[in-house]
């Protein structure tokens, strides 16, 4: 891991110097972008699994930023004149490290990010299901991983961290590409192990939390029960919204104007029914910039080991050329 993360320090540094990030910056202002960040976590724990932006990499990210484009939400973005490029700061799921990490720095920079919660996991107060079984792994000692057996999936875990992801990752991967109630049933199989693992799972907002920084921040939907929508019958998917549109009315008090997909999964009949229901942003990922005055954005996934790294990814190094 260390090696990899110094080739990646020496690769971007390298693309800096050659005047890289310049070129990307004068490339979204030319083409008139609006650039929507997918964020999930800011944290200052490595994980394995599912690596958070370290504090001191998501805060050189929005220095970087605000230098180069004006930060919005989607409520500002056509309130406010595209005199410079926008950017937006997109969070999904609804990570607690959000309060303890990621606010402090926007604040102390004085920008707003867009949160989209699980509804499932601001009400029940854990993770969706692939973060459950994440925080097992990395927890369980070797005589409880050999306890560990889901029916159907040979594959066979090891020790150490590197074993481990990649054993989560395959799972997660077997896991999503079941049907909803067969992933149910295979669960169920090894929630009594699972409950058995020492420590705590990751920290999900509840109500109260969502409330308080809905204050400061806007708030958006990232479904109810985060299953992948293009796979759903149109009943389960019009019933979960649903049931995110009564939590945020009974609940949390607020209006349900942004609906991010999960999975980046989606049929387009299924935006389209967003639409004509009163979601004024609908979110998806297709790792592309976006537009101003777009009602469906693309978005463009951030994460990074260094600050270089995330800034790349931040301005489509990675993604697909702007439309």
């Amino acid at each position: 891991m260390l090696y990899r993360n110094g080739l990646k320090h020496i690769y971007y540094g390298v693309l800096r110097l050659l005047g890289g990030d310049v070129r990307l910056v004068r490339r979204l202002q030319s083409a008139g972008a609006l650039l929507v960040l997918n964020l999930h976590r800011v944290h200052p724990d490595p994980n394995p699994f599912w690596s958070p932006l370290s504090p001191a990499v998501f805060d050189d990210l929005v220095a970087f930023l605000k230098q180069n484009f004006r930060i919005v939400t989607f409520g500002d973005e056509t309130a406010v004149p595209m005199k410079e490029p926008h950017a937006i700061l997109s969070f999904d799921d609804g990570y607690y490290d959000f309060i303890e990490y990621a606010m402090p720095i926007l604040e102390r920079h004085g920008v707003r990010a867009n949160m989209n919660v699980i509804g499932s996991c601001v009400e029940a107060g854990s993770p969706p299901w692939n973060i459950r079984l994440y925080d097992f792994l990395r927890a369980a000692p070797d005589s409880l991983l050999g306890e560990f057996s889901i029916p159907g999936f040979s594959m066979k875990v090891g020790s150490s961290d590197e074993s481990k992801q990649r054993y989560g990752v395959a799972l997660s991967r077997f896991l999503k590409n079941r049907p909803r109630p067969e992933r149910e049933v295979l669960l169920e199989s090894v929630a009594g192990v699972i409950a058995k693992a020492p420590g705590r799972t990751t920290r999900m907002m509840d109500v109260a939390d969502v409330r308080a920084i809905a204050a400061h921040h806007e708030v958006g939907s990232h479904s109810y029960s985060h299953e992948s929508m293009a796979f759903e019958p149109d009943a389960f998917f019009r019933e979960d919204f649903e049931r995110s549109a009564r939590l945020f009315r009974e609940r949390l008090d607020l209006p349900l104007r942004v609906y991010a997909f999960p999975n980046g999964s989606y049929r387009p009949e299924q935006v389209d029914w967003l639409r004509e229901r009163g979601v004024e942003r609908v979110l998806l990922v297709e790792e592309t910039p976006s537009a101003p005055g777009n009602r469906v954005h693309p978005r463009i996934t951030v994460y990074g080991a260094t600050p270089l790294e995330a800034r790349f990814r931040a301005l489509g190094h990675h993604a697909r050329p702007v439309a």
